[in-house]
Parts: structure tokens; sequence; C-alpha cells
């Protein structure tokens, strides 16, 4: 994820130090923007600061910033619901959805956009874990509990403890029994 930040032009340096202290980079293309009180209100989305408080700021930061950080490692995801982030444990997500221009990360009962493209969410993720069914869509397999042989060569999988069911596409059948083993 890409942070960006927006503030009055005087304290822009001491803010961009602060942030830049934190190993986060600052970007102009951002997924989320770190905004100064006052200027926020043409963001939806956003983490809005006091420029008088920029201890508080830092906290905040410090605890976002190993999901901000793409170097590192991380068994988590950053998902939107209602204009607020949730850290997403990969252990808790059924399957990531391509729909038009968003991705979406399903979980049991709640659905979160995510804002990667579905081939980069892919590139995130671990291999043994999550694999492509379709051009748009990406399962946990850990999470499938039945796999039913479906019309025209298809598959439909079934996850434990939802309701929720998504086929893997004829075209990408192959590679699916190819990593569970099958063939």
């Amino acid at each position: 994820m890409k942070l960006g930040l927006v503030c009055n032009n005087k304290i822009r340096d001491e803010v961009a130090t602060c942030i830049q202290s934190l190993g986060i980079g600052l970007f102009q293309d951002a997924d989320l923007f770190v905004v100064e009180d006052g200027f926020h209100q043409s963001f939806s989305t956003c983490i809005v600061f006091n420029p008088y408080n920029l201890n508080s700021l830092s906290e905040v930061l410090k605890s976002l910033s190993q999901v901000l950080d793409t170097t590192k490692t991380s068994n988590r995801i950053v998902g939107i619901k209602n204009e607020e982030y949730y850290m997403l444990s990969y252990s808790d997500i059924l399957y990531f959805e391509a729909n038009e221009s968003f991705v979406y990360c399903h979980s049991h009962n709640d659905r979160y956009l995510i804002k990667d493209k579905l081939y980069s969410v892919e590139n995130s993720l671990p291999r043994n874990q999550f694999v492509r069914i379709s051009r748009s869509f990406i399962i946990n397999i850990n999470k499938v509990v039945k796999i039913i042989p479906w019309f025209n060569r298809r598959l439909l999988l079934q996850f434990h403890d939802s309701k929720k069911e998504v086929e893997v596409s004829k075209s990408y059948v192959a590679n699916f029994k190819t990593f569970l083993g099958m063939r």
C-alpha cells in the first residue's frame, strides 16, 4: 500500500520527516492519504491528523507500518468496508473476487474492498495457501471443505462454515488439480 501526504506547505517537511523516519515512503499516486485536519473534505477515506499533535499521527502510523511497508512479508491484507480499514488475516479469508474494476476479499460473513488489482493481490499471497481458479477468483484452499464435479467439466467449491460457493472455470481445472496433487 502506498501512502500519500496532504498538508500545509509550512509543516510538510516536518510531517514528511516524521513519516519517513518510520520507514514509510510517500507517493503522489497513493492508495491512502495522511491529511491535515481542514484539508480532508475532498477525501472519502483518509487518515486525518492535527498538525499540533504529530505524536498521535506517529503512533497511528507505527501500528500500520508493517502493512504499509510492502518489502515486509505479512500474513494480512488491508480491506475497506463502510469507509473503515480492517486488518484481515489470511486465515480468515475465503476468497478474492475481481468484479468489474474492483477487487473484493470475502470472509465468512463479510466482503471488503481491496485497493489492488487481482494480479497484485495474487503475487503477494502465499502460494501454498491461495490458488487462482478463474480469471476473477483466487481461493484460500485451507477454507475449502468440499469439491463437487460440476457442469461442463467445471468444479464447484464449498467453504467451511459458509454458504458461499465458487466455481473453478474449466480452463483452470487442470492447474487446480495439479495444485492439490490430484494428477
